[in-house]
């Protein structure tokens, strides 16, 4: 029976080694458009994303109404006849009827109309900053959903691989059995069915998992905006198929956890300042400043200027027939904010909260983006400690454990029961050890979102 075991999983084992060089060679021999590395996902992500076309639309709007906010307001024109005489509507019985014409434009108080032009320009200038933030943030969202997905497909492979193990073992112990050799119980065999058949049910519950996980980032990479094509879109990024390994830690991301080692809070600090988010932020306060300088110029007094021609008839043969002279009219109007002081006070008084208001929101960010970064550096430190310990210790000791297990078994000094286990703690550490490497990939995507605008190749900060 020993000698029946180990060949058992001598076999099993080179049966899954060619499973595993069969699926290398499936991806690797699969055409190149339909590997999705994470480059490719997030290249993908950011040209369909349609909210930066809004931006885009929406800071050229700002610039359209900035362009127009110097224009005078309409001017005003009058057209009357003045002084007709009710006892023979004549126009020329008397010297003071004239037809009269007129023109009024009201002039801006202070410098409202340029302040109006900047303060549309500095909203527009607040777009490209959310841009920036926008392109890191759809790089953050692809990159959780691709390491889910990659992490549930690799735990579907892992069991995938580790069935036929479980397989050949139930056929093994149940010809043990029947040939009543060595110590095989009739509940080895119910042991080695029941965890064969939650093995199968754990790799349907991770095939469900890796399949919502790929229609997810599936979703999120197709273009919506091509009605017509997203049938076709979708099948082909349903059908891509994930590496079978993760790619190096790229050079920016390692320089990343290297400045952050060392930093200090005030350095942190410095950085996030810099942050797209923040800088965006600080366009609203500039313009917020500029709503303050509107305000105040209702105290300016405001403007008008009017001119009016009025033209008289030459007096009646009856009355002479002498010559009347027409009229010219020049005149400028001034509105004092004299009784309307408590309103303007008012407005320029909210206009100045409202700014401080924003220098609160950017303060508070501040303080959130340096909490979160601090967060995720403590998940990447606890995660990569983690990932050592699984790869140095647990993983090493578990598969000796199992083949202890099995030496024991199979020289009838140990039970079926103990090898089984075995084999489940070491598939399960297995499985652990790919999630904790999946967060400590997902750690480092938050860090690459709080920091990579800023990183230099020096592996320096480039405001500190």
């Amino acid at each position: 029976m020993a000698l029946i075991v180990c060949i058992a999983f001598t076999l099993s084992s080179d049966s899954i080694a060619q499973n595993d060089k069969a699926q290398t060679n499936k991806v690797q021999t699969a055409p190149t458009e339909r590997v999705l590395s994470l480059q490719k996902a997030i290249a993908i992500a950011q040209k369909n994303d349609d909210w930066l076309v809004k931006s885009k639309f929406s800071e050229l709007r700002l610039l359209d109404l900035s362009y127009g906010a110097l224009a005078l307001p309409d001017p005003t024109i009058s057209i009357g006849l003045l002084n007709l005489p009710t006892d023979g509507f004549a126009f020329n019985q008397e010297p003071m009827t004239q037809f009269k014409v007129g023109i009024s434009q009201m002039l801006p108080r202070g410098k409202t109309l340029a302040l109006q032009e900047k303060r549309y320009q500095t909203a527009a200038a607040e777009q490209p900053y959310q841009r920036a933030d926008r392109i890191l943030k759809v790089a953050l969202q692809t990159s959780i959903l691709w390491l889910d997905a990659y992490r549930d497909s690799t735990n579907y492979e892992l069991v995938q691989d580790a069935i036929p193990l479980f397989d050949k073992l139930n056929d093994i112990v149940g010809a043990s059995y029947t040939s009543s050799a060595g110590n095989t119980k009739q509940q080895d065999i119910i042991r080695a069915e029941l965890e064969l058949v939650r093995l199968e049910d754990r790799l349907f519950r991770l095939d469900s998992d890796r399949r919502v996980a790929k229609a997810k980032l599936t979703q999120f990479l197709s273009d919506q905006s091509q009605a017509a094509n997203t049938s076709y879109e979708d099948r082909r990024l349903a059908d891509v198929v994930l590496p079978q390994s993760l790619a190096p830690v790229i050079q920016q991301k390692q320089r990343a956890i290297s400045w952050l080692q060392h930093a200090s809070m005030q350095s942190q600090y410095g950085i996030l300042a810099t942050h797209p988010l923040v800088l965006a932020i600080e366009q609203r306060i500039l313009a917020s400043t500029i709503e303050v300088d509107i305000a105040k110029q209702a105290l300016q007094p405001q403007y008008a200027v009017n001119a009016s021609y009025g033209l008289r008839d030459d007096a009646s043969t009856a009355m002479g027939g002498t010559s009347r002279a027409d009229f010219l009219s020049i005149g400028v109007n001034v509105s004092l904010p004299l009784f309307s002081s408590a309103q303007q006070d008012a407005q320029i008084s909210a206009s100045t909260k409202a700014m401080l208001v924003m220098c609160t929101d950017k303060r508070l960010l501040l303080q959130e983006l340096l909490a979160g970064l601090n967060s995720v550096y403590e998940q990447f430190i606890g995660a990569e400690k983690r990932e050592k310990v699984y790869e140095q210790k647990i993983l090493p000791q578990l598969r000796q454990l199992s083949q202890t297990a099995l030496n024991a078994y199979t020289n009838d000094t140990g039970s079926f029961a103990d090898v089984v286990t075995a084999k489940i703690m070491e598939l399960d550490a297995q499985a652990s050890l790919i999630t904790i490497t999946i967060e400590k990939r997902k750690a480092l995507a938050h860090i690459d979102y709080y920091l990579s605008h800023s990183i230099n190749t020096t592996g320096t900060a480039d405001h500190e």
